[in-house]
């Protein structure tokens, strides 16, 4: 069964601002941009307004969370114009960002829209608890756009005004001055947004705590990310018990998510299922173009809780991706597994796949015994929500920040084997008396897995400040039209933490001149 989407994303507003009049978020467009003194009248312009502000979430999600695990040992890509197999190479440059440019250009409209929004919503007369929560969703949003721009590129510009023509002369922030203002806009967001929202899609308490503890994780503020982490555990999210079903249209919405980005076709869609889908016809009509790693599949614990190694007596010596940790068929499609109903293809001389030798199922409408006759024909047409933040994210980072803090007390244990329990994978616990570096490795492990396909672990082994060992490898290719070729990847420490700013910005803003990232 299919749940019906109640609340989707608009279109951007950067010039002045257009917005879209949606009884039920989904039935109308912006037709063209309103001049502000024929808008900001009615409650009906409020909420046309504050749809606006979520706009953009559509430009840094779409065509970004799968692929961000491309830039790690997770994932492959074949196909440098998609924009992000250079990245992965060291070969970005301020004219030439690939998927990383509609990040940051789609954040800027998105503070845009926000922006726009808080300097005009007190001219309306509506009612003030309403209006106050929309104002909670447009911290919230500004603050998770630029929860992005500091990630990626650490000090920009920071706007905080409507759009007006003198921003072009502002000053690039610090990143320590963007880490506050995020912090100072979650901390207004959590006490104006409510527990539950009134129409499901929208921002609520959880979202800004759940938000806050990353951007504090980010920042090694372990304190303060036990704290929002505590917030969030206090407000009732529990983890959906099938892993699998956790990334299906019809579980959308469920306990564990606490902040997606809403998708619809066809107007609000993504391609997931053609960019995930396995480039073989008789399989699924995808393009192969994120493709999962053998450098991931070998970090799969055994199902008793032992690593994986060719030397462990229970590795099934006929097929070692057998009694694994449940996780990784519930993630990946490989060799001797059926996807959509016929065997996993394999070619004539034992080469699976296309490229790596695997595909993944997260985030696709593809399971083991779909019809293929079920599967999305074209690009556009996929409307898996997009899940930013859920809560096996808030109790694993609740247990690093308090190991880190503390060691590995009985609470970091239960979070950490909460999440190893879920009732779809159920895996062993971790064993008892381990020390603090030895836990710090087993959530790292745990992050790495448990996220495989969501576009986190690139931030994390960056905040961990182990790019340029996990990054500087090379990526053996096992598929059928690669055989056993390898990529080397590149990391160059002195620059690959940020990313350039583009040029034209360099280019157009009087005080941006000499404010390029190193090394670019």
């Amino acid at each position: 069964m299919t749940i019906t989407k109640y609340f989707s994303i608009g279109l951007a507003t950067i010039s002045l601002f257009a917005v879209s009049c949606q009884k039920d978020f989904l039935n109308k467009l912006p037709q063209d941009s309103v001049s502000p003194e024929v808008f900001w009248k009615t409650e009906e312009d409020a909420k046309a307004a504050n749809i606006g502000c979520y706009s953009a979430l559509w430009d840094v999600t779409t065509e970004v969370l799968p692929y961000l695990d491309v830039l790690t040992p997770n994932a492959y890509s074949n196909y440098p114009w998609e924009g992000w197999k250079n990245i992965s190479l060291s070969a970005q440059t301020p004219t030439s960002l690939g998927g990383m440019g509609g990040v940051y250009t789609g954040a800027y409209g998105g503070i845009s829209a926000t922006n726009n929004f808080l300097a005009n919503i007190d001219k309306i007369q509506m009612n003030e608890e309403r209006k106050a929560v929309m104002k909670g969703e447009a911290y919230f949003l500004r603050a998770y756009y630029y929860s992005l721009l500091v990630n990626y590129w650490g000090g920009v510009i920071l706007v905080l005004d409507s759009p007006n023509i003198e921003q072009i002369n502002a000053k690039k922030s610090t990143k320590e001055e963007v880490y506050a203002q995020v912090e100072k806009d979650l901390t207004t967001a959590a006490g104006l947004l409510p527990v539950e929202p009134a129409e499901k899609g929208r921002v609520t308490k959880g979202s800004a705590y759940g938000l806050l503890t990353r951007i504090n994780l980010y920042q090694n503020k372990w304190n303060d990310a036990v704290k929002s982490g505590s917030e969030v555990m206090k407000l009732g999210y529990q983890l959906f018990p099938n892993y699998r079903g956790l990334f299906l249209e019809a579980n959308e919405n469920n306990s564990e998510v606490i902040f997606d980005v809403q998708f619809l076709q066809p107007r609000f869609p993504t391609s997931w299922d053609i960019y995930l889908g396995i480039y073989a016809p008789t399989n699924a009509p995808g393009w192969s173009s994120i493709e999962p790693t053998q450098d991931l599949v070998d970090e799969y614990e055994m199902k008793d809780g032992s690593k994986y190694s060719a030397s462990n007596p229970i590795v099934d010596p006929k097929d070692p991706n057998n009694n694994r940790d449940p996780r990784l068929d519930q993630t990946i499609f490989r060799k001797g597994v059926l996807y959509n109903s016929v065997p996993y293809p394999v070619t004539e001389d034992g080469w699976a796949g296309v490229y790596t030798g695997y595909s993944y199922k997260k985030y696709t409408i593809y399971d083991n015994n779909t019809s293929l006759s079920n599967a999305i024909g074209g690009t556009g047409l996929s409307q898996i929500n997009g899940i930013v933040i859920r809560y096996a994210d808030i109790l694993l980072m609740y247990a690093e920040a308090l190991n880190e803090l503390s060691g590995p007390t009985a609470e970091v244990y239960a979070a950490v084997n909460q999440v190893r329990a879920r009732p779809s994978v159920k895996m062993p616990a971790l064993p008892a008396g381990l020390n603090k570096e030895q836990m710090r490795e087993r959530i790292r492990h745990e992050r790495r897995i448990e996220f495989a396909g969501e576009g986190l672990y690139y931030s994390d082994i960056r905040r961990w400040k182990i790019a340029e060992e996990v990054l500087n490898r090379s990526i053996v290719l096992n598929g059928g039209q690669t055989k056993g070729a390898t990529e080397k990847r590149i990391f160059r420490k002195e620059k690959d933490y940020l990313m350039p700013f583009p040029q034209k910005d360099i280019d157009n803003a009087p005080n941006m001149k000499d404010q390029q990232n190193p090394g670019y």
